[in-house]
Formats: structure tokens, C-alpha cells, sequence
């Protein structure tokens, strides 16, 4: 591939007035996607997706779009963050969170993005109202190939909600997101995913969390569509937390397939993944969960809960737990389950005078719906409930 070629591609992807800096990178990556494999996702089989595939590039035009920051941060795209925030962006932008080209996916990416945000919490700042953030679309071409970085400075609190309410367009999503929280920050996190039908979508959320940062994090995975997702959090701090709750349900004919994955790199940080999900229909539904311990992290605590509930004979699912740990002074577990509905359950609740089918519903709505209890805000709360609901209900 000669730099003729390379230019050519990148061409229609590249922001107004992009920095020399940033286009260097998306030529590097776009050198890389060559040489690099796809993602493993253990048990789903994606490759017919098409995923990492250069979509035909009718409209070139950007949007434009005005600063959403307030005196307590920085809201934007990542088109205006590049030229209004260029040093803050540049900072950070695979440098903590993401910093490898690992695989074709994240190449393809980030060699040909076109869409994101940026979010800049400053030093000590301590937001009591929740930010919500929707999707800041940077193109005007249809599919997304978008890249969120989330910075939290030292001793910062913020309760971030991204949503994606919305229904795509049908084709192909690619969203990388970059977190990091730097030393004696908070971060409650919560995503909400609700990808459209016949969409293939491939996520991977990467999280750096520093010394005495806390990451809680809570995931809803509702989509409709195909998904491969990866979500990971780093503890790079001495002290570091990161708990990661991820609630998915899957209906149709559709396949998700999650690597939920936490690493101890530092002394005395402590490290949890819990996760649930429902399988209707003739969906799939795979959670990969991931605990690690680097050598030299000691006094660590990583455990993990995975637990698949099936509503289905035609339905498949798998849950599996594993545990990489290459240090002795550490508390390490796990838990995994894959099973139907449990029948006590369902003749306590007959026997107080609920139908079969009302007792079902409670059952897998207490089931799922635990995670939301993990949400402080009401308004974030009730509006993951609701998209829970509707999930559920539109599966029944």
C-alpha cells in the first residue's frame, strides 16, 4: 500500500483542520490494520459481520456543532475538541486508557473515525447533577466510526450517563471509548446500549483508573442488534477500584458477545465484575469475564459473578469466569451460572396469587434488574429502568 493509497482512503474520514499529529496516527493504524487479527470473542463466531470493513463514503461534509462545555467542564466533539482543545486532547488520546493498536478492529477504528466526544472534568471539581451525554455526531456519512475520550482530573467526582437511545441506521457501528481517571477521582459510569436491529456493532471501552480512583460502573446492554463488545478497566494506583456491573438481554436472532475484563497492575487495589443476562427467542448471549493479577500486585482482591438466565428452548448462552493471577498475596473468585427459571420461585409467587406468566416477568425483573439499585441518581435509575423495561417487554 503505497502513501498515494493511504492518503486517499483517509481523505473523506479526516476532520476540519485535523492536527498533523492526529492524522499521523490514524496513518500508522490504518498501516496496522493490515497486519494485525481480529478480536477474540471465546464462543461467537462474528467474522461474517463484516466488521472492520470500509464502508462506501457517499457524503464527506461535516457538521458542525457548538462547544457544550460549562464552567465546570469541557463538552464537544471531537472534531471542535481538536482544534479549540488541542493540547488536552492531545495529552491524552491513546496515551493512558488505549495505547496499543492490538488489533485489527481498533485499527480500522481509529485509522478511519468520524464521530466523538470529549469530556474534560477538571482538577478537585465535584458535580452533584449528573452530565448526560447522547452520541455528538461529526459526520454526515451514515456509518459510525466514533472515538469518546472521558478524562476525570485528579480529585474530581462526576456521575456521567451515555446513552444511545436512539435507532441507529442499519449497517455497521464501531465506537471506541477512552476513560481515565486520574489519582483520588470518582467516576460513576453508567452506559446505556441500544443499538438498533439488523446493525452489527462492535464496541471496546477501555478504562485507566490511577491511585485512590474509584470506577463504579454500571453497563446496560439492550440492544437489538448484533454486538462484540470489550470492556476493561486497568488498576494502575495503588489503591485503585474498579466494579464493573453489566445487565444484558438478548432477543430475536441476535448474538452479543462481551469480554468484561479487570486488571490488577498495582498493589492493595481490589477489582469485582458482576454480570446478568436473559436469553429469549433464538438470541445468543456470551459473557466473557476476565480477572488478572500482574506479579508484584499484592494485597489485590479480584472476584467476579457471571450468570446467564435462559427463557428459551431454541436460546443459547454460555458464562465464563476466568482467573489470571500471577502473584500469591491475593484474594481471587468466581461464580458462574447458566439456567432456566427456577420453578420454586415461580410456585412462591402462584401460591401468593400471581398467574404464571405475571410470576414469570417477576422474576426475570428482579433477576436483571438488580444492578439498577447500584444507581445513586434517581433520574439515571429510572431511566434505566424504563429502557429495561421496554427491552423486556418487547421481547416477550
Amino acid at each position: 500500500m503505497d502513501g498515494t493509497t493511504i492518503e486517499s482512503q483517509l481523505t473523506p474520514f479526516l476532520f476540519p483542520n485535523e492536527p498533523d499529529w492526529f492524522t499521523d496516527i490514524r496513518r500508522a493504524a490504518l498501516k496496522n490494520r493490515r497486519i494485525t487479527k481480529d478480536p477474540r470473542f471465546a464462543k461467537v463466531n462474528y467474522i461474517n459481520w463484516n466488521l472492520g470493513e470500509l464502508p462506501e463514503v457517499n457524503q464527506v461534509a461535516q457538521l458542525d456543532h457548538d462547544d457544550q462545555s460549562t464552567k465546570d467542564y469541557i463538552l464537544c466533539s471531537l472534531s471542535v475538541a481538536l482544534t479549540k482543545y488541542e493540547d488536552l486532547v492531545k495529552k491524552y488520546f491513546m496515551q493512558q486508557a488505549l495505547t496499543k493498536l492490538s488489533d485489527r478492529l481498533i485499527s480500522f477504528s481509529t485509522a478511519f473515525v468520524n464521530s466523538g466526544n470529549f469530556l474534560y472534568i477538571p482538577e478537585n471539581t465535584k458535580l452533584t447533577t449528573p452530565i448526560f451525554m447522547n452520541h455528538i455526531a461529526d459526520s454526515a456519512q451514515n456509518e459510525e466510526i466514533s472515538h469518546n475520550l472521558i478524562v476525570i482530573d485528579e480529585g474530581a467526582q462526576v456521575t456521567i450517563c451515555l446513552e444511545n437511545e436512539q435507532a441507529q441506521a442499519s449497517g455497521k457501528i464501531h465506537r471506541i471509548s477512552e476513560i481515565i481517571l486520574a489519582p483520588n477521582s470518582h467516576l460513576n459510569l453508567i452506559n446505556v446500549d441500544v443499538f438498533a436491529a439488523d446493525t452489527d456493532v462492535y464496541v471496546n471501552r477501555q478504562a485507566s483508573v490511577g491511585e485512590n480512583a474509584k470506577l463504579d460502573w454500571s453497563i446496560g446492554s439492550f440492544s437489538d442488534g448484533n454486538v462484540v463488545a470489550e470492556m476493561n478497566a486497568e488498576l494502575v494506583g495503588r489503591h485503585a477500584q474498579a466494579t464493573i456491573n453489566n445487565g444484558a438481554i438478548t432477543s430475536g436472532k441476535q448474538t452479543q458477545g462481551m469480554n468484561t475484563r479487570v486488571t490488577n497492575f498495582a498493589p492493595h487495589s481490589i477489582g469485582k465484575i458482576s454480570q446478568r443476562g436473559v436469553i429469549l427467542d433464538q438470541s445468543r448471549l456470551v459473557f466473557n469475564g476476565i480477572g488478572k493479577i500482574i506479579h508484584g500486585a499484592h494485597g489485590t482482591i479480584a472476584q467476579q459473578e457471571n450468570r446467564v438466565l435462559m427463557l428459551s428452548d431454541q436460546a443459547s448462552g454460555d458464562a465464563n469466569p476466568i482467573l489470571l493471577i500471577d502473584e500469591n498475596d491475593v484474594v481471587a473468585g468466581h461464580a458462574a451460572s447458566v439456567g432456566r427459571l427456577d420453578k420454586k420461585q415461580l410456585y412462591y409467587l402462584m401460591s401468593r396469587g400471581l398467574p404464571k406468566e405475571a410470576a414469570k416477568k417477576l422474576v426475570v425483573r428482579g433477576f436483571i434488574g438488580t444492578f439498577a439499585k447500584e444507581i445513586a441518581d434517581q433520574r439515571v435509575r429510572e431511566n434505566f429502568q424504563k429502557i429495561l423495561e421496554r427491552k423486556l417487554t418487547d421481547g416477550e
